[in-house]
């Protein structure tokens, strides 16, 4: 019979595959390992020896120019110690190994296309690589192919009373299956390939006049880690769309924009046309497990910002009558998030754009639904409905759209409505925020830095609530409160859409907190002080979210967050390796060498990881190392100078947390000792017949730093926090963080850690931590509710506790109330596990 947290997988019917139930500790859906026998003897050709490829793969790390690269190569070559090993000459000699690397991916090539504008040709030149040679560098490459998942999967897991099912990969969620079913039945065994294409503009040059249009292709049938990675199976650079120049007597005009996106929809026409043929038919191809299969390429996501996006679509944005992509909600009408309008079906755009009539009627039907006059370049893929393959850009949509420049804005005019004092106190939150691992610090406060990162305006998002609420009370600034009402339910479907792991129910609730979302919305629209929010298609935009979820799996897949980080190297190369000359054509080469370097790097690393499993006599499934200050999911780090039970006694004298220290400490222990029942070992006795360590036992075992491992109740895979406790060094790195506590099977409570240390007892070691408590049935303050605010309060420093740090959960970021001594709030939305919990 079925267990809690078991776990279900129903592979589709075509592939043969029985309903398996795992356990969820065997539950390791990405643990596979490569087939030794597949590795190549000599990864690093075409260059003649090892050390040759890893000169090479550092001169192309360092972005160097050609004579930079003379002058570095003539340096390893005085510094060798083996001549003979080492072969490169020149820029150009190095070069020539470059072309000679062809083998481990598809080059970059340059094809013409044309399009007529006031009858006269207009031509440009299109730099791409064959997708259909990229995906087959993929696709037969060793390396990835215990990585591929060919077969859709229904997953599931047990809570108690029935099956939850849950989506994390493009595989787990209906779109694959749906494909699937359609491939199987043209070829018994057909397998869907999954694409996952992003295009954006940007700007390369310093003062913007170069711009780079460039697609980035990955591979939906490999797991997120490796896919949404920079290695082997990372995203790749595979195409440049041209960019059509500004014609001032013509810019603006409905017939020159059409044209521009006859052009931009040529240029993908032309880069999909092989997959374009085998997502119709299919193709064997013998794979990199030695297995042959039928695969049918198909456009699974488009990942583009909202301008993208409507190119894709061929609609006309926020100038026509229905301005989404999706579907076909009425201009004016986008902050109506409870009404649900007809979506979009590409077979159906096509049947109206191919109508043989002229333009002046075709524009009478096509314009009332927002469509261009133009043929879908993505028509043409099977299995491909380009308005369902657009998915939610939680980026653009969310971070640096909704919360950066509509609702931040809106508080900005709160607080000036209010006075100096109020935007001096909401930096000066920002400014005192305790210090948090992956969290940015805002050192000068939030409206006085000038940064343009999503990831900090995330970060900033994630604080706000807790540096504002104080300021906008219902009392002092009403239309405040209201705002940040709207801001915490904001907050919550952010987070819900960060979650790597989504289950029937999470998606549910954050529809539900949509709805709450939208109520608070009209509350806001009714106030005339606060922007009317119809025109906005953010606000619109995540109604397509659960969808999406469903159809893809989850935002992560989808997001334009994780292909936003390309412009970087991108635009280094422009900058450090190109003449600023045909510079489409310089960035694809460079963008060659990058393929080839993770290539063969990371076939060196794993011919390099099975020699030492040879060399060692040792399987691949050997223990995980400890270390000496390892304790079950805990590690304690940067340990201190010796010390022993007098120092921290002592220490009551000028801190309340060491009150009674020594009596904690045997309570501790004598629980620890009773629990565990180890045999011949017992605490010392004072004459009132207490336990009572003695003095002694305490030496060089105090530590400032603590590593605690946890399962996250999100993706149910390892987390971990990195906490300190160093309540002695100057104030500037004095830092004692929060941390959450089982104190019994159904008890969990709060603490500031105080002291971790190390007890020596008869032979054993005991990890303890000095904690100081908080309570969690503080009393809720007028709005704490609405605001989704957990309060708790500080006890006295002298009911300090002495824990195992085995009972730390993990850590927790608390704010206090400055209007509430000892009054703190927990930092929910700082991750998806706190969240939850």
């Amino acid at each position: 019979s079925s267990q809690i947290d078991d776990i279900k997988v129903e592979f589709h019917k075509s592939s043969h595959r029985p309903t398996r139930i795992y356990s969820f500790a065997d539950f390791k859906r990405n643990e596979r390992t490569v087939d030794p026998t597949l590795l190549k003897a000599e990864p690093w050709k075409p260059f003649k020896t090892r050390l040759d490829f890893e000169v090479a793969e550092l001169i192309n790390q360092m972005k160097l120019n050609a004579s930079h690269t003379d002058r570095l190569l003539k340096v390893f070559k005085r510094i060798m110690q083996n001549p003979s090993d080492f072969t490169l000459e020149s820029a150009a000699d190095l070069n020539r190994h470059w072309q000679s690397a062809k083998m481990y991916y598809p080059p970059f090539s340059t094809e013409e296309i044309t399009i007529p504008y006031n009858g006269q040709p207009k031509t440009f030149e299109f730099h791409s690589r064959s997708l259909w040679e990229w995906i087959l560098s993929q696709v037969q490459d060793p390396l990835l192919a215990p990585h591929f998942e060919w077969d859709a999967q229904r997953l599931s897991k047990f809570n108690g009373t029935k099956w939850v099912r849950f989506y994390d990969e493009p595989w787990t969620a209906s779109k694959f299956a749906q494909v699937q079913s359609h491939v199987s039945s043209i070829r018994s065994g057909g397998k869907p390939l999954a694409i996952i294409l992003w295009a954006d503009t940007s700007v390369l040059s310093t003062f913007g006049t170069q711009k780079g249009h460039y697609i980035v292709a990955r591979l939906g049938n490999l797991p997120m880690s490796i896919r949404n990675g920079n290695f082997v199976g990372g995203g790749r650079v595979v195409g440049f769309v041209p960019i059509v120049g500004a014609d001032s007597a013509e810019q603006g005009k409905v017939k020159f924009v059409n044209w521009k996106h006859a052009v931009f929809h040529e240029a993908f026409r032309n880069f999909l046309k092989d997959v374009a043929r085998l997502s119709k038919v299919g193709q064997v191809v013998h794979c990199g497990d030695q297995i042959s299969r039928v695969l049918f390429p198909y456009i699974h996501i488009l990942s583009a910002d909202y301008e993208e996006q409507c190119r894709f679509a061929l609609i006309r944005g926020l100038g026509g009558n229905a301005p989404c992509p999706v579907c076909l909600v009425p201009k004016g009408t986008l902050s109506d998030l409870k009404a649900r309008y007809a979506y979009r079906v590409a077979a159906e755009v096509a049947e109206l754009v191919n109508k043989p009539e002229s333009m002046k009627d075709k524009e009478a039907v096509l314009r009332p639904l927002g469509l261009r006059p133009v043929r879908n370049a993505l028509w043409d893929v099977e299995n491909s409905d380009v308005h369902e393959a657009i998915s939610f850009d939680r980026l653009h949509a969310y971070i640096i759209g909704l919360f950066q420049k509509h609702i931040l804005p809106e508080i900005k005019i709160s607080l000036d409505d209010l006075g100096r004092w109020a935007k001096a106190v909401f930096d000066q939150g920002f400014q005192t925020m305790e210090r948090w691992p992956n969290l940015t610090h805002f050192t000068h406060g939030l409206f006085q830095m000038d940064f343009s990162d999503g990831k900090k305006w995330e970060h900033a998002s994630k604080i706000l609530l807790h540096t504002a609420y104080n300021i906008f009370t219902r009392e002092r600034c009403l239309k405040g409160f209201a705002l940040l009402k709207l801001f915490r339910t904001w907050q919550e479907l952010n987070t819900y859409l960060t979650f790597e792991v989504q289950t029937s129910l999470t998606i549910s609730a954050f529809e539900r907190t949509l709805v709450r979302f939208h109520d608070r919305l009209v509350v806001n629209d009714a106030d005339s002080d606060i922007k009317n929010w119809d025109g906005i298609i953010k606000v619109h935009s995540h109604i397509h979210a659960a969808r999406d979820i469903r159809m893809k799996g989850v935002i992560a897949n989808i997001d334009t967050k994780v292909n936003e980080k390309m412009n970087r190297p991108v635009r280094e190369a422009y900058h450090r390796q190109t003449n600023f000359k045909d510079v489409e054509l310089q960035l694809g080469k460079l963008d060659d060498r990058d393929q080839a370097v993770v290539s063969i790097r990371a076939h060196l690393d794993a011919l390099d990881e099975q020699a030492q499993l040879l060399l060692a006599d040792v399987g691949p499934s050997k223990e995980p190392k400890t270390t000496e200050w390892q304790f079950a999911q805990v590690y304690l780090g940067s340990r201190q100078k010796p010390t022993d039970l007098k120092d921290f006694t002592a220490q009551a004298a000028h801190d309340d947390a060491f009150v009674r220290f020594r009596q904690k400490l045997a309570d501790c222990l004598t629980a620890i000792i009773a629990r565990e029942n180890p045999p011949g070992i017992h605490l010392p006795q004072n004459r009132r017949g207490r336990n009572t360590p003695t003095l002694h036992n305490l030496d060089k075992a105090s530590f400032f730093f603590l590593k605690v491992d946890y399962e996250s109740t999100v993706s149910w895979r390892t987390a971990t926090d990195r906490l300190y406790s160093k309540p002695s060094c100057p104030s500037r790195n004095k830092r004692c963080d929060c941390v959450m506590i089982q104190m019994s099977e159904t008890e969990v409570t709060f603490g500031r850690l105080v002291q971790l240390f190390v007890y020596f007892h008869e032979g054993n070691r005991y990890a303890l931590a000095l904690v100081h408590p908080f309570t969690g049935n503080t009393a809720a303050r007028d709005g704490d509710a609405e605001l989704g605010l957990c309060r708790i309060r500080m006890q006295p420093r002298r009911n300090s506790l002495v824990i195992p740090v085995q009972s730390i959960i993990r850590g927790v970021l608390v704010v206090a109330d400055d209007e509430n001594a000892n009054e703190y709030t927990i930092v929910d939305a700082l991750d998806q596990d706190i969240f939850l919990r």
